[in-house]
């Protein structure tokens, strides 16, 4: 008898819902060449008998992720994040960062005209590398324990079925494929909000085909969502358009900030160390 899938490997599953639902790539899920960096290895290593995780290196290796961080300028994100506001910023009352997108305000036409697929795919892979080796051990520096886990919010306002074009369906099917390839899962908890009803009947669908734990990791909210935000970020660390206090004005907007424990920060031999 088969033995049973690791928690973590059935985890997988809220992220491939996500982006069955959305274009919502979550940052949060990354790994790094360091084996002692990458959450839940044993689990990773036992997802099946084919060699994947050495497969996985070999993509790192050939795509160039190792050294992605240092060397891939994404000089167009402040013209992407007008066609895609999403973005780290601040951390919830654990300590975990927290990942937000409103897609309701996705226009992928004119973001195909300020950037290419590839290159907003490899500006993905890099954020999520940038995550688990910067913004995980930041976190946990600032929270004074183990921090590989992150929160996501995802704004669905507005989005209707019509908002799944083809050019939507491109850049989906891209990332996912990526995404199950190469990264594990390190989601904590998802809250959607400004769900309507056509987007609560696609869920109710889609659910019924999830483990219960991964269920159980998403919360799907309408426009009274606030207090239940509020319950999970301080109200300084929420941006004012969730109903928080948070407006970083200086920078553009909470989504241009990219606030966090992770600016205080300075990289050195692979050492963590706060900036004094």
């Amino acid at each position: 008898m088969a033995s049973p899938m690791p928690s973590s490997v059935n985890d997988r599953s809220i992220l491939k819902t996500a982006l069955t639902l959305t274009v919502l790539i979550l940052a949060s899920s990354q790994i790094n060449m360091d084996e002692s960096c990458i959450p839940d290895l044993p689990c990773i290593l036992q997802m099946d008998e084919t060699n994947v995780f050495a497969d996985m290196l070999d993509w790192r290796k050939n795509f160039g992720s190792n050294t992605i961080i240092k060397e891939f300028d994404f000089k167009e994100l402040n013209e992407v994040q007008k066609y895609y506001p999403q973005g780290y910023h601040g951390v919830d009352k654990e300590g975990r960062p927290v990942y937000i997108e409103r897609l309701g305000k996705i226009d992928m036409e004119g973001l195909l005209k300020v950037t290419t697929l590839d290159r907003y795919v490899k500006y993905q892979i890099q954020q999520y590398d940038k995550t688990i080796t910067i913004r995980f051990p930041a976190c946990s520096v600032a929270a004074n324990k183990h921090i590989n886990r992150s929160m996501a919010i995802l704004d669905v306002e507005g989005v209707s079925f019509k908002s799944f074009t083809r050019p939507v369906q491109n850049v989906l099917m891209q990332l996912r494929k990526v995404y199950d390839n190469n990264y594990p899962e390190t989601l904590c908890k998802m809250v959607i909000v400004n769900a309507g009803p056509g987007f609560r009947l696609v869920w109710n669908a889609v659910k019924c085909f999830l483990d219960p734990d991964t269920v159980s990791k998403i919360q799907v909210l309408g426009n009274k969502y606030q207090s239940k935000l509020l319950e999970l970020i301080d109200e300084s660390e929420l941006p004012d358009f969730l109903g928080g206090r948070c407006s970083c004005k200086y920078e553009g907007g909470c989504l241009r900030s990219d606030r966090g424990p992770w600016k205080d920060i300075s990289m050195s031999d692979h050492e963590l160390k706060l900036k004094k």
